[in-house]
């Protein structure tokens, strides 16, 4: 059969002619091309790290990756540029970065204090301070936050001593006379007077030495002392193991100054001591450094299982603010479960325009009820695959156990 022209009617080509080329060797290396909304979307991370998620709007969080692998939580300002200049006008400054971290019982620590932006760039040392400490038994944790006033030159000595001497007194405290379980009112039976006068006695006598024979030869007042070293103060103990309703006994104490405390319960910042501008604040004390005459009014609490506990100077408070910022979101999202001990420090650090204070912080997790050695394991957050601050990082972890003078 033909057509009109002669011409033969079309044929279904064999089944093998119908199967598509194969795609040669170039059209499988070739990328699909990438959408407007991917090439205006930013990398917000290096290639070795996970990208961060964006919001339902396809906003990127408000932090990232410095190429110096610091994290920035908003706009860094000139800081990356700044570098570290020596204390030379003391013959031993604190290190600019101490690092802590341990567990006992079913409780986690991590703690920090690092130097500023402000005081690397002048050439000052480092004027926070902490100090963590636990009974013979590891029953018991106690410790204190401190930060030196900047303007009196010698305030980072009676920052650390403070420390020491608070911690020291509560774990002395804690030792002798331990709460019996279900105990009312064991956090005013701490002794906070004697507490506060060893303190305020060591200050005196360290700063003793600079002032004029004229003014030594007669009682130094408080206020002669606070102009050469002063410190604010805030003090707590946790202790280690979960009462019988699973919360942990835990007390807060602000001897003195704005350091701030924070509890981290269901997914929001909860303010624990007065905010800075914010009227909010669940008990608070006043205002004041150290040496001075003050009546501390501990507050008792318990620390249950998924709440985490923020003590920090106001080098940190600061950007922190009420807990409902972006500063508060990326510790948020960092701190659900204990990080490494070098990227906690680096968390702290975060660059953040106009914020060149020292910043102290210890963070306290209670373990869940589950088995401690499953139920979570502490280690980096995924975004923090690569960290090691480029500054001279002293790990000075102190391992659980008795002083020798306990």
């Amino acid at each position: 059969m033909t057509d009109e022209q002669g011409r033969p009617p079309p044929t279904e080509p064999p089944a093998d002619r119908k199967r598509p080329l194969p795609e040669t060797t170039a059209d499988r290396k070739r990328p699909l091309p990438e959408t407007t909304a991917d090439r205006k979307r930013p990398l917000l991370e290096t290639t070795d790290e996970p990208t961060l998620g964006y919001d339902e709007q396809g906003r990127p969080p408000p932090w990232t990756r410095h190429d110096n692998r610091r994290w920035v939580v908003g706009d860094p300002g000139r800081q990356p540029a700044i570098r570290a200049r020596v204390p030379r006008m003391f013959r031993t400054p604190p290190p600019d970065i101490v690092i802590d971290g341990a567990e006992a019982g079913r409780l986690t620590f991590r703690a920090t204090s690092v130097r500023g932006a402000g005081h690397q760039e002048r050439g000052e040392p480092r004027q926070d301070a902490y100090a963590v400490r636990f009974t013979r038994d590891q029953r018991w944790l106690a410790g204190c936050v401190a930060d030196g006033v900047s303007a009196a030159k010698r305030s980072h000595e009676a920052a650390a001593v403070i420390c020491e001497i608070v911690a020291q007194s509560l774990i002395d405290h804690l030792v002798a006379y331990p709460p019996p379980p279900g105990a009312s009112g064991w956090a005013a039976e701490l002794p906070w007077s004697p507490t506060v006068t060893a303190a305020n006695d060591a200050v005196t006598d360290l700063a003793r030495p600079f002032l004029t024979k004229a003014t030594t030869a007669t009682t130094l007042t408080f206020e002669q002392v606070r102009a050469v070293m002063s410190a604010t103060a805030l003090a707590f103990a946790v202790e280690t193991e979960p009462a019988p309703n699973g919360g942990h006994r835990a007390m807060l104490a602000n001897l003195s100054g704005d350091s701030a405390a924070f509890l981290l319960t269901g997914g929001a910042w909860l303010p624990l001591t007065a905010v800075k501008n914010d009227g909010a604040a669940i008990f608070s004390s006043g205002v004041r450094s150290l040496p001075a005459d003050v009546r501390v009014a501990p507050n008792a609490f318990y620390l249950f299982p998924g709440q985490v506990l923020l003590v920090m100077t106001d080098g940190l408070g600061d950007p922190f603010g009420s807990g409902a910022g972006s500063v508060a979101d990326f510790l948020r999202t960092r701190w659900a479960a204990p990080p490494d001990p070098l990227a906690f420090a680096q968390q702290v650090a975060f660059l953040r325009k106009s914020f060149t204070d020292d910043r102290t912080a210890v963070v306290l997790w209670p373990a869940p009820p589950a088995d401690r050695d499953t139920a979570r394991k502490p280690g980096p957050h995924p975004d923090d695959q690569d960290t090691g601050p480029d500054a001279d990082v002293r790990d000075t972890a102190r391992q659980p156990g008795p002083d020798a003078d306990e």
